[in-house]
């Protein structure tokens, strides 16, 4: 099951490094921790089931969306981007545990909590707001549609987790121990 994970995204970061031009395509200099984060939060999801069929034009698009917003929320200077991913660690942390969660998304890349504040801060602000990101997000090749099928699969792994009794922070955690620059 999860090794055909690694293999995609291995293939993805392969045609990322012949992709030149693309700022959020430049995973062949990425720190292997954020390389780890995006393989574990694909494994995250595979477990819930949420993925699409492996091999399909759809798995390739979630596989691409979980690199690129990854490097979307890490390296956009674009202002909406920018007060979007705050406010949204300011909702699920506080002010003092999004400064933290920042600095640690910079170096590591991808949480599960991370993730989980964007999908709810998503939920709770107006289209307009969110179509401001539509600027920002295109410098990556992603719309905001890509940016609402994320949030919504990690919305529907998170409803599997919990109709089986398991939390998706401890299974995306124990996912991540496995991966590249764990330790990171």
């Amino acid at each position: 099951m999860f090794p055909h994970i690694c293999l995609l995204v291995g293939g993805f970061l392969m045609e990322a490094i012949v992709a030149a031009g693309s700022p959020g395509l430049s995973w062949a200099t990425a720190p292997s921790s954020q390389v780890g984060a995006a393989m574990a939060m694909l494994a995250t999801l595979e477990d819930a089931q949420v993925l699409p069929p492996e091999g399909t034009p759809e798995a390739n698009r979630v596989i691409k969306i979980v690199i690129q917003f990854q490097s979307v929320f890490m390296k956009s200077t674009d202002p909406a981007v920018r007060e979007f991913f705050k406010h949204a660690l300011v909702k699920k942390f506080g002010e003092s545990g999004a400064g933290e969660t920042d600095v640690a998304f910079y170096k590591t890349g991808w949480t599960s909590s991370v993730l989980e504040a964007l999908e709810g801060y998503q939920a709770s602000v107006s289209t307009s707001e969110l179509e401001g990101l539509a600027r920002g997000f295109s410098a990556f090749n992603v719309t905001l549609a890509d940016f609402q099928y994320l949030t919504e699969l990690f919305r529907k792994a998170r409803l599997q987790y919990h109709q089986r009794g398991q939390d998706i922070h401890r299974a995306f955690a124990e996912r991540r121990q496995g991966m590249p620059a764990a330790r990171s």
